[in-house]
């Protein structure tokens, strides 16, 4: 029987922590950022430019995995010869489709209805979806238990997107 040994820092006190740095990065970022769109289609049309950095992040994952592939020849994923990095990198690229899957028409069904003057919000939670991405990819590369602020970031993100999105269209 294996024993693991407990983490450094409570995993609640840790996802305390990220929502926290989550909240604050995105409070900055809002009052730095000060687009200006008014109709729905220059609001629809800023939000898909502000997601540009988390496809940049995505689409940096996957040269990453193709690069370390074909510099250790590993190009079949079937055989089981992937590494721990290769094998990590692939499930951190996998969540972050399934992340985007959620995000992506949630953030675009808030930037078509939410008030103008609102929309640097919309542009800091997208940014901010990308650095929580990073976070997540990093932690994960270093430890399991490290990816978790980079997750917990981005699920706030993905229910607040969605709740927002779900009060501006019902309200």
């Amino acid at each position: 029987m294996r024993l693991e040994r407990p983490p450094l820092v409570p995993p609640a006190v840790g996802l305390a922590v990220a929502y926290a740095i989550g909240y604050a990065l995105s409070r900055g970022l809002s009052a730095w950022i000060a687009p200006t769109a008014t109709g729905p289609a220059q609001r629809i049309g800023l939000a898909c430019a502000a997601l540009l950095p988390a496809l940049a992040v995505l689409l940096l994952m996957i040269v990453v995995q193709s690069t370390v592939r074909a510099l250790t020849g590993t190009i079949d994923p079937t055989t089981g010869r992937d590494g721990r990095f290769l094998q990590v990198n692939q499930r951190v690229i996998t969540n972050t489709v399934e992340q985007l899957t959620i995000f992506v028409p949630a953030l675009m069904a808030l930037a078509s209805r939410v008030r103008p003057d609102l929309m640097h919000t919309v542009v800091a939670i997208a940014l901010l979806f990308a650095i929580a991405r990073v976070a997540f990819w990093i932690g994960y590369l270093l430890g399991p238990r490290l990816r978790a602020p980079g997750m917990a970031v981005t699920l706030l993100l993905n229910v607040l997107t969605i709740g927002g999105a779900a009060w501006v269209w019902l309200a």
